[in-house]
């Protein structure tokens, strides 16, 4: 029985969980945006797409099972399985520039980083109520995602000197990065105490899970809750496969111009910092459900708006390639942040009226992100070869704009349990 888990211990616990968790998501996010730039230096050009899709699919596959442990086992536990899986795939990836070990550390890293976050909010979700939740989750995400702003200039800065170095594989040194952080985050989890199960809070059956049917078992919250749920999803959709495309393709067409590791490291800054910021905003701005509903439409169909202008002003040579990766790069991830914390905490509250537990609502919202982070890599390559960079800003503008449409018409305003 999965039941909602309520933790009876002091304001200087609550603090060290929050800890826990941010640094739990910071090494996941570090740990995939630190490859960004390395790959194209250990894999061919038509190999990087496949590596960074790896990822996506390895977080997707491990979604469902560590979404259900979570709510039988509660998120600690799980916590600490991730922070193992992840350490392997780290290590793994170090031992060798070779594809096939790359690919099988990249599936290890792509599934740890997936336990990590789905795992890191449900240990929020479950001793945190009300506003409060909110605000925490934001505050998670805004420390935790602070790995994808670190993760590819100190990537680039390290591989140099790994290079410069007398070993064989100087990707070593920069993956240590994220192996000391994982280090860190085990001795802080270590010291979050166990919870104690409510009985009269149950959020999932056994006895009833038994007899659904598979679609139920394995999409949960959106079989339960129907097209609020899918129109969250249609949104992280987008949102994160128009980042994973933009990167992808746009580390690809810098490291074809000669920049270095470094140089290339430095490009993602900027929007890692701008996520920063906006998922804070996003959790502090979700105190209403009416507000959350709002951001789930609006930063879809502003990032549509923007670009499209982008599109126009590549075309007119206003920016220089660079320039542009950033800049679009910067849009994108303004709107993804903004809707991190509605997005997860919305799916909680829809998740908690039909009774379905913490950790499959934080898993609904991950399938929807692992599914844009898969497709994104290979399909930004594909139309950037085939119409540039203005034409996949405007095809991930009209995407963009669908999400919104879709937010608008489908999303409850009020009426949800905060």
């Amino acid at each position: 029985i999965a039941a909602v888990r309520r933790a009876r211990t002091a304001p200087g616990t609550m603090k060290g969980t929050v800890l826990a968790a941010s640094l739990a998501v910071f090494a996941g996010c570090l740990s995939n945006t630190l490859f960004v730039p390395l790959a194209p230096f250990l894999v061919e050009r038509r190999q990087v797409g496949w590596l960074l899709s790896m990822q996506g699919l390895a977080s997707f596959a491990a979604l469902v099972p560590v979404g259900r442990a979570v709510d039988r086992c509660g998120a600690k536990p799980v916590l600490e399985q991730g922070i193992a899986c992840l350490g392997f795939g780290v290590v793994l990836s170090a031992l060798s520039a070779g594809i096939w070990v790359q690919l099988l550390g990249r599936a290890f890293c792509g599934a740890g980083s997936s336990v990590l976050f789905n795992a890191g909010m449900a240990l929020v979700m479950e001793r945190f109520r009300g506003p409060d939740r909110a605000e925490n989750i934001g505050a998670t995400l805004g420390f935790g995602t602070l790995g994808s702003l670190v993760g590819p200039p100190l990537a680039g800065y390290l591989f140099s000197i790994g290079a410069a170095l007398p070993i064989a594989e100087p990707q070593a040194v920069p993956l240590a990065a994220p192996a000391l952080v994982l280090l860190a985050a085990f001795f802080v989890l270590r010291a979050v105490p166990d919870v104690e199960l409510d009985s009269e809070d149950l959020l999932i059956d056994d006895s009833v899970c038994s007899t659904v049917s598979f679609s139920s078992r394995f999409f949960g919250v959106y079989t339960s809750v129907g097209g609020p749920s899918w129109a969250i999803a249609v949104i992280l959709v987008v949102l994160f496969g128009a980042i994973s495309a933009l990167l992808c393709a746009g580390v690809l067409d810098m490291r074809q111009q000669g920049m270095s590791a470094a140089t290339i490291g430095l490009a993602p800054v900027p929007a890692g910092l701008v996520q920063a910021v906006t998922s804070q905003a996003g959790g502090a701005l979700s105190s209403s459900n009416r507000r959350k509903a709002l951001l789930l439409t609006a930063s879809p169909l502003a990032l549509s708006a923007c670009l499209i202008g982008m599109s126009l002003a590549i075309c007119a040579g206003t920016f220089s390639v660079a320039l542009s990766i950033v800049v679009v790069l910067c849009m994108a991830t303004a709107a993804t942040g903004i809707v991190d914390a509605p997005s997860i905490t919305m799916m909680a509250d829809l998740a908690t009226m039909y009774k379905r537990g913490y950790g499959e609502a934080v898993t609904a919202t991950e399938l929807a992100v692992t599914a844009g982070q898969s497709v994104g890599p290979a399909l930004g390559v594909l139309i950037v070869d085939l119409v540039g960079l203005p034409g996949l800003c405007l095809a991930l503008a009209a995407g963009a704009a669908m999400a919104g449409v879709a937010s608008a018409l489908t999303l409850p305003h009020s009426g949800l349990a905060s």
